[in-house]
């Protein structure tokens, strides 16, 4: 990627050739070469063939040239891997060295390689531009990463035929820098004008004021600010004004959810509408922007993957020059246009984009995120962090991997009578895999070992080859499942490599299968490296409770901690707890839950209206539903159910009841920390009441008593850590359902006598800090009360 900085655009050689000249299709597994061991061996062998050379031999030449051009500065960078004055294939001509280590057959490679060959051409025109040279000798040097073997490639090109050759090249390069200087230029002057949109909400103003302060002074903040604050604009705005003047290279607004990218997008497009001229992109995940019905990326599967990167540069061009707006739809229709793939497009996009919507993955993960998004502006983006909350969870999936016995069925069997090398290799794992599993108690769910060093060098050494023999072997039948498996163990192997202090290693037995998990339980180290090489993170949500909490495991003990106080009126909201109901797992059953849809009923009867009612499970979801059903509230209002694993589609018409006018009251059945507990807005008399039953505790399983007892051990609240705290977050996170803006009224019925306790209160938001303690005797009239009352105040 190109970077701007006080007029002048830099770009590195290897980002030049690898932009302007790819060629090729899309394959399954094309990416394999990143594997960690290769990596690591690569850099070892450069350094020891750059060590044997003669003396005249100068390793690690760095490389620079500079053009003035129209608004700009255009500068090119680069490192050679050497530069000889000597060789013995011609006297006299002073050679470029570019050294690759591969896994090919050296005795196969009659040619350089394209790229390489590209890489080293303009290094060797740096160079003898330089120095007034007539001509120019290029070696490209292949070293087998195991084998050590080695094989030089060499040729001696004219300084005028390379001169003609590197000026079509930066012609081309040209235009892309010019258009990104052009935009960029527009975009800071339409941000100078740019105003903020509303008048502010009480706390907003403040909201606003804070995260402007934080990215000035390129702090990492946690911002707690109550639901309907309006926090999407108030953290956007003041990063677009960071932009605008230059101290910021680009936005990245990260969250988890399909809903809260959508409302980003929406003030994107607001702000538009005002003048803003910047270009946003929103990835999405390929299985959602793939136009095959079943994701398969190579060229005998899908046409578009065939050639896709010899008509990607085309494609992206266009649609960068035509359509600021990168929306989902443009994608598909420039997609479609230049038969390339969406996904990757949107990629592409992404790394020239000002504004980068996106999960929280394509950031933290690092098997998911791409460098060329972030990269180019190490220590000058600004990540946006929404629904914070959700991050937690997700690291620990991130940071954390897991391998079974039964991940070596497929490639065992396939490897017997093929290559009884892979086959001797995959056999060392599994019996690695055997040694820790004698370890293991039967009598125990789960068993916490001290280390897994036993599986370190059997995967170190399956890796390599096993990459080798898919590089060489592109088209049979298992290669899809042997792929994933490969990616599955590189990913282990990362993990094991690179464990801290915030990982346990603990091992279940699933029937007669075993499975071993490296499990990050504190991701704060891994998500304080990405952090820290930002210029500011905001982390935000409406519950960051308790706070401490989250910035000891998000990586924040060294960062503020802000909170917006509620700017709606408590009158306007009820808050009540059921003395006489309880979702506790041993008391659960047609009389607690007959009592469950008592309380819907007199909600209904004293003000008719839409409600949602939130269960811990679908298992009481449904049972509760069955009674309902046959109740009077099932002849009053319509009933409608979330099903599990809905579609956007299926999503937004759920949501679309809700939002209609006519008709019968709506009495939503939702799951609690579910897709419709946290990120929806429904406002006014869409929503006037929610009923949550239960404390929102995940249930009890090996994982989270992996969690529990590790904070048990560093004398914490390990109950607390493993089931309070993030339980109390999804009944907080559903609560802000019902009141949105300062025009909303509405009630909110947490259906459990636990909620009574003091641990669970001391997670109280400080707007709660008053609540009625109601039963099925009293709870008509404080319902009647309240509704009275704000009818009278409004009157």
């Amino acid at each position: 990627m190109l970077s701007y900085q006080k007029g002048i655009v830099k770009t590195s050689v290897r980002h030049l050739v690898e932009f302007l000249l790819r060629t090729g299709s899309i394959t399954t597994g094309s990416a394999l070469s990143a594997n960690p061991e290769a990596m690591l061996e690569g850099g070892r062998l450069h350094r020891k063939i750059q060590r044997t050379q003669n003396a005249t031999y100068q390793s690690e030449v760095p490389l620079k040239m500079e053009w003035q051009e129209e608004g700009y500065i255009l500068v090119l960078e680069g490192r050679a891997d050497g530069i000889d004055r000597m060789n013995l294939e011609e006297e006299n001509v002073i050679y470029v060295d570019e050294i690759k280590c591969v896994y090919r057959n050296i005795e196969e490679i009659e040619e350089a390689d394209f790229l390489h060959l590209a890489q080293a051409k303009c290094y060797a025109y740096m160079y003898g531009h330089k120095h007034d040279l007539e001509k120019i000798g290029i070696q490209i040097t292949y070293c087998h990463l195991e084998t050590e073997e080695i094989k030089r490639i060499f040729s001696v090109y004219s300084m005028e035929e390379l001169s003609l050759w590197f000026a079509d090249l930066l012609d081309s390069y040209r235009m892309w820098a010019s258009y990104y200087v052009a935009a960029r230029k527009q975009r800071n002057e339409s941000i100078k004008q740019l105003k903020f949109p509303f008048d502010f909400r009480p706390g907003q103003k403040k909201m606003t004021a804070i995260a402007y302060q934080a990215m000035e002074s390129k702090k990492h903040i946690f911002l707690q600010a109550p639901t309907g604050v309006g926090k999407t604009i108030s953290t956007i705005y003041p990063a677009l004004k960071e932009l605008g003047e230059e101290k910021a290279e680009n936005i990245f607004y990260l969250t988890a959810k399909t809903i809260t990218r959508t409302v980003a997008e929406d003030t994107i497009k607001l702000l538009k509408k005002q003048g803003l001229s910047v270009s946003a992109v929103t990835i999405t995940a390929k299985e959602k922007i793939c136009i095959q019905k079943e994701v398969q990326c190579n060229p005998e599967s899908c046409e578009r993957a065939k050639g896709h990167f010899d008509r990607i540069n085309e494609a992206l061009y266009a649609l960068l020059d035509s359509a600021c707006d990168i929306s989902r739809e443009n994608l598909l229709l420039y997609a479609e246009r230049y038969n390339v793939c969406p996904y990757e497009l949107s990629f592409e996009a992404a790394v020239w984009s000002d504004c980068i919507i996106c999960d929280y993955n394509y950031v933290f993960d690092p098997h998911v995120n791409r460098k060329s998004l972030i990269e180019g502006s190490l220590r000058q983006n600004i990540y946006l962090i929404d629904e914070a909350h959700n991050l937690l969870d997700r690291a620990r999936d991130m940071y954390s991997a897991d391998i079974a016995k039964s991940d070596f069925k497929v490639p065992k069997k396939y490897f017997k009578d093929r290559n009884r090398f892979l086959f001797k290799k995959l056999n060392n794992c599994i019996i690695a895999l055997r040694k820790l599993e004698k370890e293991f108690h039967e009598e125990k769910r789960f068993h916490l070992h001290k280390n897994a060093d036993a599986m370190y060098f059997p995967i170190f050494h399956l890796i390599g080859p096993l990459e080798e023999y898919l590089t060489e072997h592109d088209n049979f039948q298992e290669r899809e499942e042997i792929v994933e498996f490969y990616f599955k163990i590189s990913h282990f192997y990362m993990i094991l490599d690179n464990m801290d202090s915030g990982y346990e290693i603990y091992s279940e037995k699933r029937g007669r299968d075993f499975f071993l998990r490296l499990f990050c339980v504190d991701p704060s180290e891994q998500i304080e490296e990405y952090i820290e090489n930002s210029r500011s993170s905001i982390f935000f949500s409406a519950t960051l409770l308790p706070v401490q909490y989250y910035r000891q495991l998000l990586g924040g003990n060294r960062f503020e901690a802000y909170q917006i106080a509620s700017p709606f009126q408590k009158e306007k909201r009820l808050l009540a707890i059921t003395e006489d109901v309880t979702s506790r797992y041993t008391r659960r059953g047609e009389w607690e839950y007959r009592k469950m849809v008592g309380y819907l009923e007199l909600s209904l009867e004293k003000q008719t209206g839409n409600y949602m009612i939130f269960f811990p499970s679908y298992e009481m979801l449904s049972a509760v539903y069955e009674i309902a059903r046959d109740s009077n509230l099932a002849l009053v209002s319509e009933l409608v159910v979330q099903e599990p694993f809905m579609e956007e589609k299926s999503r937004e018409d759920f949501l679309e009841k809700f939002r209609r006018k006519e008709g019968k009251p709506q009495i939503g059945f939702c799951v609690l920390g579910s897709i419709f507990s946290e990120g929806i807005d429904l406002t006014g008399e869409s929503l006037i009441g929610v009923v949550i039953v239960g404390t929102g505790l995940p249930q009890i399983c090996n994982e989270r008593e992996v969690i529990r007892e590790y904070f048990d051990r560093q004398q914490k609240k390990g109950y607390d850590y493993a089931y309070r705290y993030p339980g109390m977050n999804k009944v907080l996170q559903a609560a802000g359902r019902v009141i949105r803006t300062a025009q909303d009224t509405g009630t909110i019925l947490l259906m459990d006598e636990r909620f009574l306790e003091r641990e669970n209160q001391k997670l109280f938001p400080e707007e709660w800090d008053s609540y009625y303690g109601v039963n099925r005797q009293n709870y008509g009239k404080v319902l009647k009360d309240f509704w009275e009352e704000r009818r009278r105040r409004e009157s």
